[in-house]
């Protein structure tokens, strides 16, 4: 790392506590819906929303005028068929779209229904529409049918559209006869609609590989209707992810391969992704937007493995997966690699917020080009208008607490590491921004929202109270979820990135008075250029809508 000491000045950002704080305005408060799942949707510069809340088997609809600050309708819909199970909630061609998922048992079928919404009339438009039927069982995950005493199976169609939004690809995967990787191969079912819903292509694929011996990462579709497969691949058919006797003999038991799928014909043809003498910890495939997918992710020296086993100190086990920096690949259509590039995490940005002690070590671990950044996870890529990639990390991990009457996690979410190159896949600057919050649950209200906006990105998150003063050369307070906590977010300029930090609302004291809880980064929405809304729970069984406005 000691050989990119003298491009430091792309790394180290100006840091300082923005003295602006962005207007903000409550509405007041309306009946809450208990609903187990609830989607929010808006059109920018439509100053409205809509938001859509299941609660067992009834499906209530909101509207909210962001303008006058007051709720337009409410409507509550009782007819989708017994059994159904939600999907997904999408835009797709300027229509938002509810799927849901039916299992014919007289048929042994499952089934895939959309209803199309129709915003402004905060209503169903029609009956629903069947656009796929897979015969057996789907895999997924098992959840409680609210209202239906059963139990129903979540997240067996994942949903993916292409750069240009003009293509949806519907995946799903069937659930073996028989469970044994060493010889059965995945069938995954792979169908590609266009913008009105009508179906262009679609069938059942199967994988090159056993199951023992591969694994699926990642997923996408081109502009044109083509499917690609990102799969972690272990030639000699075991399933262990490394090799080798020792710590220092280790290496990585596999390589990664790009699929291409050739739906009507049933077809794969594969490209194998060589990255010599690095691990590739973490990889996510994207479209371009010059006609090539992308292939970005970080990568670290030592282990072959994204999480290792764990590591034990006092009563706590905490997880690993560090990283040692950054790649980026250029695929193009016919699956061969054009460009790859490396952006190794400098010292200078591992030891930023660090206490001394962990600086000194870090240090010592460089000398030995071993120095990493502890727990990075992926989090976004977002590829920009100019061409540009942006590339967001963060910091997670859980600890295991044991005790006598049992164990619990606690899952932690720390800095996030901001990253923008350029077109020609030049790096433009690396940013790490220093976080520190907790949850007993995973996820929970924690985490990050990326919005562009106006020539800045905003990472908006929740924060500890006392942080709301602290200078950003100092390592934060611990935010613990559901505690409280200040509405802040990170603003850093898309040219120069340089960062600042806006402090927005105190959660328990809102300028009317108000108290507000049940924060969730997915429940914040653009409604205009310059303003975003987001809803939140005011107590006795009352909502609120709040509109932050940026100055």
């Amino acid at each position: 790392m000691k050989n990119i000491c003298f491009l430091l000045f792309l790394f180290i950002p100006f840091l300082g506590t923005s003295q602006d704080k962005f207007d903000y305005t409550v509405s007041e408060p309306y009946r809450v819906i208990d609903g187990a799942a609830k989607y929010y949707f808006s059109i920018t510069n439509h100053q409205k929303t809509l938001s859509v809340k299941q609660d067992g088997k009834d499906i209530y609809m909101q509207s909210f005028d962001a303008k006058s600050m007051k709720e337009l309708k409410r409507n509550k819909f009782s007819d989708l068929p017994k059994g159904f199970v939600i999907e997904h909630m999408m835009w797709f061609n300027n229509k938002a779209y509810c799927f849901f998922s039916l299992w014919d048992k007289k048929n042994e079928t499952e089934q895939l229904f959309y209803r199309e919404i129709d915003f402004h009339g905060c209503s169903f438009k029609g009956k629903e529409k069947r656009v796929i039927a897979v015969k057996g069982k789907l895999t997924g995950a098992p959840v409680a049918v609210i209202g239906f005493w059963s139990v129903g199976t979540v997240d067996k169609f994942s949903f993916l559209l292409s750069h240009d939004h003009s293509k949806l690809l519907i995946q799903c995967r069937k659930k073996p006869a028989k469970r044994n990787d060493a010889i059965s191969k995945d069938i995954i079912g792979m169908y590609v609609f266009d913008e009105d819903m009508s179906k262009i292509a679609g069938n059942q694929i199967e994988m090159p590989y056993t199951e023992q011996m591969m694994d699926n990462i990642d997923y996408h579709i081109d502009s044109e209707g083509n499917p690609y497969i990102l799969a972690k691949v272990r030639a000699d058919g075991s399933d262990k992810n490394e090799k080798g006797v020792g710590k220092k003999n280790k290496r990585a038991n596999y390589h990664i391969e790009l699929l291409k799928v050739d739906i009507t014909n049933k077809k794969i043809k594969s490209s194998k992704i060589a990255i010599e003498n690095y691990f590739i910890k973490e990889i996510w495939l994207y479209e371009g937007s010059e006609e090539h997918m992308i292939c970005a992710g970080f990568y670290n020296k030592k282990t072959g493995s994204n999480w290792s086993n764990g590591e034990w100190i006092g009563n706590k086990k905490i997880s690993e997966g560090n990283a040692d920096g950054m790649f980026l690949f250029h695929v193009n259509k016919e699956g061969g690699i054009d460009k790859k590039n490396f952006y190794p995490i400098p010292l200078e940005i591992i030891n930023q917020y660090q206490k001394l002690g962990t600086q000194k070590r870090n240090e010592k671990k460089d000398s030995k080009g071993k120095a990493e950044l502890s727990y990075l996870e992926l989090r976004e890529v977002s590829v920009q208008d100019d061409g540009s990639i942006i590339i967001l990390g963060e910091q997670f991990y859980r600890v295991y607490h044991q005790s006598r009457s049992g164990g619990y996690y606690t899952y932690h979410y720390e800095d996030i590491l901001m990253t923008k190159i350029d077109k020609e896949g030049e790096l433009v600057w690396m940013r790490k921004m220093p976080k520190k919050t907790s949850s007993r649950r995973y996820r929970g209200g924690l985490g990050f929202k990326h919005v562009e906006l106006d020539g800045n990105h905003y990472l908006f998150y929740m924060d500890n109270v006392k942080n709301m003063e602290l200078s950003l050369d100092k390592r934060p307070h611990m935010h613990i979820d559901g505690a409280g906590g200040f509405l802040t977010a990170y603003r850093v300029n898309d040219e120069t990135g340089k960062v600042s930090k806006v402090s927005i609302f105190d959660t328990k004291k809102l300028d009317n008075g108000y108290s507000v809880k049940h924060f969730r980064t997915g429940k914040i929405l653009q409604i205009s250029e310059s303003e975003f809304i987001l809803e939140m729970y005011k107590g006795k069984k009352e909502d609120v809508m709040i509109k932050i406005k940026v100055k």
